[in-house]
């Protein structure tokens, strides 16, 4: 009988990046992905990605593949005047061809031995006939997500994005060649990322059934119509010529009503998609992959712990497509005070997912802070708070840790940003001056940034953690 194997659906980002993890770390995985030959969007990748890379080991593997480093993103975005946006720090990310990056993660997860079968994936394949857990990372197409009727779309409009590649010689007009480039017109929003010298991917989102689409247009008309409409766009493309497409994609949001289960995870892109205003789609997956891989590990090794930890990944990753939700929503509300049609008023006025009140900048935070930088002395003590064991990610392992719950957070919580909520409600009462307790802090903890020391020790205040004395 052959012996038990983690089986990964999908070799995408999250995929591969799963799939290294786990062979890594000593299992046996076996990834299925279909041969390298639709036609990809490209991605681009903001600079916090590079931890990511650090964790699944590949850091390297990027460098060496030089894509492009985007030095941030240039938007018109419901007003006619350009917004640069330039990394903090000058960080840099990466404009990747998604084909080029696919291959880069895939030869890494080989590289650490990873069982890669390049085939169509197919119904049998769901089975788990000797597998110990399966993984679905196929993205949209959702093989396991669809088979056990986990998947729901929203219930607003739909959205398709039309994607052509564009050469420009002997270079593009615009700002900064290495940017992202983002524009919202009348009836949808267009973007663009170079993949190489001279070479970019110029998509419009739109909604089928008020374009071109509906009415049996070609989608290389309802993509030129779609561009026409675009003032920056339409100009940027004067001097380019087609060099592909386009091609098009249901770019539509949805979620899962599970992401977890026995023996089964739904990673990335297969458990929710968020409009691609954010950039974050590559981010997502793999942090959704390296989680994915933690809870695998520990499922195996600690079976004691095998609920406990799926039951984080469920959490975690709806807490994630919940915030990305809300910020989704909030740029198309921005976008639909600046266009007057009914693209853009669908999408304002669409409702998430339930949300999950999170740890904020809101007035109670921005109050508390006010309050502590205008008091002569810091006077506090310990106020009311709730502490219990939940499942926190240590190392490669799932473990039980103490985590401040409430009512609105009852998977509970630890830190804010990089401060441990614990230490600093044990901590502040002993000090009467915040510069002080910041440097106790960073002695007994570890050193954190001002900003975030502040933020979590308002947080405390405004939650009734720690209380002024």
């Amino acid at each position: 009988m052959e012996s038990a194997f983690i089986l990964v659906l999908g070799g995408g980002p999250a995929g591969s990046s799963a799939a290294r993890l786990l062979s890594q770390w000593g299992h046996r995985v076996r990834l299925i992905t279909r041969p390298a030959s639709e036609p990809r969007l490209a991605e681009s990748l903001p600079p916090s990605c590079s931890k990511l890379f650090d964790a699944i080991g590949v850091a390297d593997a990027i460098e060496r593949a030089a894509f492009i480093r985007s030095r941030g993103n240039t938007v018109w975005w419901g007003s006619s005047g350009p917004r640069q946006e330039a990394f903090a720090a000058n960080a840099r990310g990466w404009q990747a061809d998604a084909h080029i990056l696919e291959g880069v993660l895939l030869d890494q997860a080989a590289a650490v031995g990873t069982e890669i079968e390049r085939r169509p994936i197919t119904e049998r394949d769901l089975d788990r006939s000797g597998a110990s857990f399966i993984l679905d990372c196929t993205g949209r197409a959702g093989w396991l997500a669809r088979a056990r009727g986990r998947r729901v779309y929203d219930d607003g409009p739909r959205t398709v994005a039309l994607v052509a590649e564009w050469r420009c010689d002997p270079a593009w007009r615009v700002p900064d060649d290495s940017h992202t480039l983002v524009e919202s017109y009348e009836s949808g929003w267009a973007w663009s990322v170079p993949t190489s010298a001279g070479l970019r991917h110029i998509a419009v989102m739109v909604d089928p059934q008020r374009s071109g689409l509906a009415r049996g247009a070609s989608a290389r008309d309802v993509y030129l119509a779609e561009i026409a409409k675009t003032r920056v766009f339409r100009d940027l493309i004067g001097d380019a010529s087609f060099a592909a497409g386009p091609w098009g994609w249901d770019a539509s949001t949805y979620r899962a009503t599970e992401y977890a289960g026995d023996g089964w995870l739904l990673v990335g892109d297969a458990g929710s998609f968020i409009d691609p205003l954010s950039s974050a789609g590559v981010k997502k997956a793999l942090a959704s992959a390296w989680l994915a891989a933690i809870v695998v590990h520990t499922s195996l090794t600690k079976p004691e712990m095998r609920v406990h930890a799926r039951e984080l990944f469920s959490a975690r990753e709806r807490e994630i497509e919940v915030e990305f939700s809300r910020a989704t929503r909030q740029f198309l509300a921005n976008a639909a005070s600046g266009h007057h049609h009914a693209f853009w008023n669908d999408r304002a006025e669409m409702e998430g997912t339930d949300a999950v009140e999170g740890f904020d900048d809101g007035a109670d935070v921005r109050a508390a802070f006010e309050a502590l930088r205008q008091a002569p002395a810091l006077s506090v003590r310990r106020g009311s708070l709730t502490v219990e064991p939940r499942p926190a990610i240590k190392g490669r392992e799932i473990v039980m840790e103490p985590r401040i719950l409430e009512t609105a957070w009852p998977a509970g919580i630890r830190h804010l940003r990089s401060v441990d909520l614990l230490e600093l409600v044990e901590l502040a009462p002993a000090f009467s001056h915040v510069p002080d307790l910041y440097e106790a802090y960073g002695r007994r903890i570890a050193p954190v940034p001002l900003p975030d020391f502040l933020r979590a020790l308002a947080t405390a205040l405004a939650r009734g953690w720690l209380v002024a004395e």
